[in-house]
């Protein structure tokens, strides 16, 4: 808790529920009120002051900043701010920080007697997260009530949007273009085709470790940079994260993948959570499980060194035949598979065989990175239906330093005979070829963190919306939206739900 001179706000929910205790036995009404307020206007203002007639003591809840989901660059105000500014007003009584990605535990929490929402979400088919049935449901258990305020609406969107974008020109003026063709409806609907899809993910595990460290000065004897070490933190990485994101946005998905004789990898899947229950784990008898190990400048954020722990020869017959036997028995199984080849041992010349035979679709990236460079190329691959390279990774293909992407990435597809390709291109965007055609699609990040991963969301999120059809706009567009969020932050954390998804896409054409 943060004593204020209005005593007002609170971070910590016990303390804040001794305070809770006092108000119930005096019987007072309570109203709650839950958002992010990032931008405070006449809409907010009407809002807070309808609900606080409702009873004797307004509470509102604020969203914390790791768990706003408004879009690239938001929340516009950190949660300090937010906070100040709302434990301002004189009407309200309380705020307290809510620190999930939805409103049910505080709800649930604090147990009002009215829950009061905005008048936009009287129509519940136009929330796209598809919580306020939820919510509803929790306040009723109780015996509350939710109530709608219809007061004059404005959108934080809307105006953030307006007078304090922050995205590149570019990026304003495709967004632009989208929205004035029906963007917003038209991607909503292919998102809603996603959840059917069965998608087989296949690849190498990655344990992402991180190191924050402070630098101290040279070392007396020898001309070497000595640092401080802070924290160790491990995250899931390769196919993992690519799971991790895929299933939180279809009903059925599979892993296959490998584990060293450490059992690391099954290790890092129950700490954070993953669901472990489709994971097929081939336990490697001569090699480690992959580690990548990032030290990072606490001050800058920037990282200053970075090891391998892998195993540079090919896995042993009899490891490659146990991953190939459990792949083969579940081919057929799926709409889609996802070849995420991190080139470090996985697939073998009759794996790949295998899929480019019997996959139903199959989506390629094949990643070049220091542990293979050069030797890790598209071409190992006769057929695919849908890739994914970055700029560097087709100069590596074709040998050349300045390809020229409209030339090469069309001969591309129609050597492997795809039928669509996207070249990731960091900062610049995304350019997706399909047929004939291709579309430069400017990025949406406004705050990069951590590069990793950031292409592996973009594969998961494009090869799920190739495989249904979805048109290159759609693609670019939802790919965008999945990256900025992803290199947002370090290592992977929670992935965006189609809910997430779909509001971002709201906030970012509103």
């Amino acid at each position: 808790m943060r004593i204020k001179p209005s005593n007002k706000d609170f971070n910590n929910f016990e303390e804040f529920n001794l305070l809770l205790d006092s108000i119930k036995k005096k019987k007072q009404r309570i109203v709650l009120c839950h958002g992010v307020f990032d931008l405070f206007h006449p809409g907010h203002l009407y809002h807070l002051q309808a609900a606080k007639k409702l009873g004797e003591i307004l509470i509102v809840s604020l969203t914390t900043d790791r768990h706003v989901n408004k879009g690239p660059g938001r929340p516009l105000f950190n949660q300090e701010i937010r906070m100040d500014m709302l434990s301002n007003l004189e009407f309200v009584d309380y705020v307290i920080l809510s620190d999930f990605s939805s409103a049910e535990q505080i709800i649930n929490f604090i147990k009002p007697d009215f829950y009061v929402k905005g008048a936009d979400y009287l129509d519940q088919s136009k929330d796209v997260t598809n919580k306020i049935i939820l919510e509803k449901s929790i306040v009723e258990s109780f015996g509350g009530v939710i109530k709608y305020t219809d007061e004059l609406s404005s959108s934080s969107s809307k105006l953030i949007n307006k007078f304090f974008n922050n995205l590149p020109y570019k990026s304003k003026d495709w967004l632009e273009f989208f929205k004035s063709t029906g963007g917003l409806e038209l991607t909503e609907n292919w998102l809603e085709k996603l959840s059917d899809l069965r998608v087989l993910i296949l690849g190498e595990s990655i344990i992402d470790t991180y190191t924050t460290c402070s630098a101290l000065a040279k070392t007396s004897k020898d001309p070497l940079l000595a640092f401080n070490i802070h924290e160790t933190r491990s995250y899931i990485g390769g196919v993992l994260a690519i799971a991790d994101n895929c299933q939180a946005w279809t009903n059925k998905v599979t892993t296959i993948t490998f584990s060293g004789l450490d059992d690391e990898i099954r290790k890092i899947i129950n700490i954070h959570q993953l669901k472990s229950a489709d994971i097929v784990i081939v336990k490697c008898s001569d090699r480690p499980s992959i580690e990548k190990h990032r030290y990072i400048d606490v001050h800058s954020n920037t990282k200053v060194f970075e090891s391998y722990k892998f195993e540079q020869t090919n896995l042993t017959e009899k490891d490659s035949d146990k991953i190939k036997a459990e792949i083969d028995n579940r081919l057929s199984q799926f709409d889609l598979v996802i070849v995420a080849d991190y080139g470090h041992g996985f697939f073998s010349p009759s794996i790949v065989e295998s899929l480019t035979k019997s996959s139903t679709y199959l989506a390629v990236n094949t990643q070049s990175n220091a542990g293979n460079r050069g030797f890790n190329t598209i071409s190992k691959y006769s057929r695919a239906n849908m890739i994914s390279l970055n700029g560097s990774e087709i100069q590596l293909e074709i040998r050349n330093l300045n390809p020229n992407y409209n030339v090469i990435v069309p001969e591309l597809l129609d050597k492997l005979n795809a039928n669509l390709a996207i070249v990731t291109l960091g900062s610049e965007g995304l350019n997706i070829f399909s047929g004939d055609k291709n579309e430069l699609i400017p990025a949406l990040a406004t705050r990069i963190v951590d590069k990793v991963g950031g292409g592996d969301a973009v594969f998961a999120i494009s090869a799920m919306l190739s495989k249904i059809g979805a048109p290159i706009s759609v693609i670019g567009f939802v790919s965008n939206i999945v990256a900025a969020h992803e290199i947002s932050q370090i290592g992977h954390g929670n992935p965006m739900s189609l809910g997430d998804i779909k509001k971002h896409a709201k906030a970012l054409l509103a």
